[in-house]
């Protein structure tokens, strides 16, 4: 039961990872830089649970495990800091029109 989980947990987390690749991506995703930056980070961590779990635990991997759980959480901070910023600069007379939409 415990290999169960652990692999429909290493399938949500690697499917989780290709989405954000494919989010990082894709040029239809307007996002700044500071938002990518996020997004990799929070990719690399659940690539990197994935790959754990998938490979089965051993003693040291539970501080890799707290590795990539960071750069999940500090992934989060990131693009909340980042949607905020470009939030409040929304309207600013020095933002373009088409930060939030397509081109023309």
């Amino acid at each position: 039961m415990d290999l169960l989980i652990a692999v429909i947990n290493a399938l949500a987390s690697g499917l989780i990872a290709l989405g954000l690749l494919g989010a990082i991506l894709s040029p239809k995703v307007h996002d700044g830089i500071v938002i990518k930056v996020g997004l990799i980070s929070m990719m690399l961590g659940f690539g990197s649970i994935a790959m754990r779990l998938w490979d089965g635990f051993q003693g040291e991997d539970l501080v890799r495990i707290d590795r990539a759980l960071l750069m999940i959480c500090a992934g989060v901070a990131v693009v909340i800091l980042g949607y905020l910023i470009r939030k409040s600069r929304n309207g600013h007379p020095l933002t373009r029109s088409t930060d939030w939409t397509d081109l023309p």
